[in-house]
């Protein structure tokens, strides 16, 4: 197999593996249990 194509389909592994890395960074940050924590920090006492 040649180096360039070696390089190539490692670089489309590394998008895929990314993209996947931020979908699930996005899902862990907008989760209802941690929205609901963060609201309930913010509320203010008056």
């Amino acid at each position: 197999m040649p180096a360039d194509s070696m390089l190539v389909a490692a670089g489309v592994v590394l998008m895929f593996v990314v993209f996947a890395a931020v979908l699930a960074w996005g899902d862990f940050q907008t989760r209802p249990k941690q929205l609901a924590q963060q609201t309930d920090a913010r509320r203010r006492p008056f």
